[in-house]
C-alpha cells in the first residue's frame, strides 16, 4: 500500500510580526512558545542544555530559567541592528499565534497589569493555547467541502492572519500592524471617514467588534482605536495655571481645546471627525453631552455651544493610554506656538 503525503506550505513575512529593527536569522525561526516557569535554579535535565554554549547558558540563567534552555540559543531568537539579542515579545507572540495584540491584558485587574509576574501569567496563557491560523487550516477543509466559507489557498489565509492585512476594516482595527509602514493599512484620509460608520447605537462613540460577533449597543471591556494607522504631530502644549484640579476636568479641558483648534487653525464647519481620549469618564460624558459633575458640566455646556453654533459632529473614541500620543508630551512643559486661545 502507497503512502501519500502533503505538504502545505506558505511564505511568511517576518517584518509583519516583528518589532521595528529586529528580524530572524536566514533561514530559522522561533521555537515552540511554553509556558513560563522562572526559577533561581533549574530544573531536573533541561531541554537542550547539552547544546547550548556559554552565552547561551547566560541568557538563561540570567532570565531565571523561565523556558527550556534551547530557546536562548541566538538561531532561535530575534537580533537587532545594534547586536542585542532577545527571545519573543509577549505581543510578537500573541501576533504569531494570530490573536490581536495585547489580547491577554485582561487576564488580571488593570491595577495589577505591570511586573515580570504579570508578563509571566501572559506568556503562560500563550504556551497553553492553539495557534489560530492551525485552526483556520484544520477547520478550513471541512467548511470548503460543505460550503460554508469560500475557497482560499494556504498563502493567502497566512496573509489574512497577518496583523494590519484584514479585509475589512473591523479586522485592521482589531489586529492593526506592528509596524507603521507595513502596506495595506486605509490611508489616513479615509481612515476617519470610515470610523465615523462605526458608531456604537449607545451613543456617537465607536464600537469595535468582529464580523461574527453579536451587535452590541454598549461594549462591556472596551477596545481601544489602534492610533498607530495614523500619523500624528504636536501641535500645541501648556502647563495649566491651576493646580489641585481633577485629572477628569483637565481631560475634559484638553477636548475643548481641540474643538478650538479645529474651528480656528483648520477652519472646518459642517462636518464630521474623530476625536481620541484615554479617559472612559471623559468619553461617556462627551457620547451623552452631559455630567452629572457640576465642573465637568461647564465645560461640556461650552464644548456643545461651539458644536452647535459650528454644526461640528465629533466621534468620540477610546484609545487606550500606552497607545495614545498625546501621553508623553504631556508629561513634559514645553508650549508651542499655538498656546494662546483667543475667544470665540
Amino acid at each position: 500500500m502507497a503512502v501519500k503525503s502533503v505538504e502545505l506550505t506558505a511564505v511568511v513575512d517576518q517584518k509583519d510580526f516583528l518589532q521595528p529593527g529586529w528580524s530572524l536569522p536566514p533561514g530559522h525561526r522561533f521555537p515552540t512558545f511554553t509556558t513560563a516557569r522562572p526559577s533561581p535554579r533549574p530544573g531536573r535535565r533541561p531541554a537542550g542544555l547539552q547544546g547550548c554554549d556559554a552565552e547561551t547558558r547566560q541568557r538563561w540563567e540570567a532570565d531565571l530559567h523561565r523556558y527550556p534552555p534551547y530557546q536562548y540559543r541566538p538561531e532561535y531568537c530575534a537580533h537587532h541592528s545594534s547586536g542585542a539579542v532577545r527571545m519573543a515579545t509577549v505581543v510578537e507572540r500573541e501576533t504569531i499565534l494570530g490573536f490581536p495584540a495585547d489580547y491577554t491584558e485582561q487576564c488580571w485587574p488593570k491595577a495589577s497589569r505591570h511586573g515580570s509576574e504579570f508578563i509571566d501569567a501572559r506568556m503562560t496563557l500563550l504556551g497553553n493555547s492553539w495557534s489560530v491560523p492551525v485552526v483556520l487550516l484544520l477547520l478550513k477543509q471541512l467548511f470548503e467541502r460543505l460550503g460554508i466559507c469560500p475557497r482560499a489557498t494556504v498563502q493567502e489565509l497566512v496573509n489574512r492572519c497577518a496583523p494590519g492585512q484584514g479585509v475589512r476594516l473591523q479586522t485592521v482595527l482589531q489586529r492593526p500592524p506592528v509596524r507603521r509602514e507595513v502596506s495595506g493599512v486605509y490611508p489616513d484620509s479615509g481612515l476617519a471617514r470610515r470610523l465615523s460608520g462605526l458608531t456604537s447605537t449607545k451613543g456617537e462613540d465607536l464600537l469595535l467588534q468582529a464580523s461574527s460577533e453579536t451587535l452590541l449597543g454598549h461594549q462591556r471591556l472596551r477596545q481601544t482605536i489602534p492610533a498607530k494607522l495614523w500619523k500624528w504631530k504636536e501641535i500645541t502644549g501648556w502647563q495649566w495655571r491651576t493646580s489641585g484640579d481633577h485629572i477628569n476636568l483637565l481631560e475634559m479641558r484638553a477636548a475643548l481645546t481641540t474643538i478650538k483648534w479645529v474651528l480656528q487653525k483648520r477652519k472646518t464647519w459642517g462636518c464630521r471627525m474623530v476625536h481620541l481620549t484615554d479617559s472612559l469618564v471623559v468619553l461617556h460624558a462627551l457620547t451623552r453631552g452631559r455630567s452629572s459633575s457640576v465642573k465637568l458640566r461647564r465645560t461640556i455646556m461650552r464644548i456643545n455651544s461651539l458644536l452647535l453654533a459650528s454644526n461640528l459632529h465629533p466621534v468620540w473614541a477610546y484609545v487606550h493610554t500606552s497607545l495614545n500620543p498625546a501621553d508623553r508630551p504631556s508629561r513634559r512643559i514645553k508650549c508651542q506656538k499655538w498656546r494662546k486661545l483667543k475667544s470665540i
